[in-house]
């Protein structure tokens, strides 16, 4: 891609309107055209990562804080009922209740296995739907940069030449619940980095390996 002064544009987002790319970040994206890693000029000491995992040549799913490599293991009775039930464990009565309303085989009078995994058809259906919905590090990157009303669809510069895209997915077909955030394009990394840095953010974006 040629690649001179240009203006970084992002269709549809009154807050961000026009933004021009610094000539030394245009030097950067010249040096290392083929090298997005190199590229981004991140900042050294930042409070949170971006981390982009690429799917395709020039194509990056972000997570925020950390990839999602693996799924997280299932925690004990006693943080579940705490951070998915709201269910205070070392109540007896309440988590009494719990037990009968949900039909659940457990024994309230022997407490031993509150501190045992939960039950693998809880903790897979948590995983299939509100962590991927809402607590994994790639929903956690879409809320973000949707919160600085990054736009979704094309960056473009002034002679509306495409510098790439941002693409929020709320699900990708029924049944299908995960919200990710994709970014194509061969600067848009580099480019992103940049508007984060204009608009005050204390984010690096990294690339996962």
């Amino acid at each position: 891609m040629n690649i001179n002064r240009r203006h970084f544009l992002i269709s549809g987002a009154s807050l961000l309107g026009a933004c021009l790319l610094p000539p030394t970040l245009v030097r950067r994206l010249q040096r290392f055209s083929g090298e997005p890693a190199a590229a981004i000029d991140a900042p050294t000491s930042a409070r949170r990562t971006l981390y982009a995992t690429e799917h395709d040549d020039h194509c990056w799913q972000l997570a925020l804080g950390r990839p999602t490599t693996e799924f997280p293991p299932a925690p004990s009775w006693r943080a579940w009922l705490s951070d998915h039930e709201n269910v205070d464990p070392e109540d007896v009565r309440a988590l009494s209740k719990w037990i009968d309303r949900g039909g659940h085989d457990l024994d309230v009078s022997e407490l031993g296995w509150l501190d045992d995994p939960v039950a693998d058809y809880l903790w897979e259906g948590y995983l299939e739907s509100s962590y991927l919905v809402n607590d994994s590090p790639e929903a956690h990157a879409l809320r973000y940069l949707a919160r600085l009303r990054l736009a979704h669809g094309p960056l473009a510069d002034d002679a509306g030449e495409e510098l790439g895209r941002v693409i929020y997915y709320h699900g990708t077909m029924p049944g299908a619940d995960s919200h990710f955030v994709m970014v194509e394009g061969e600067a848009i990394l580099p480019a992103l980095q940049h508007r984060l840095r204009e608009l005050g953010e204390d984010t690096a974006i990294q690339i996962s390996t």
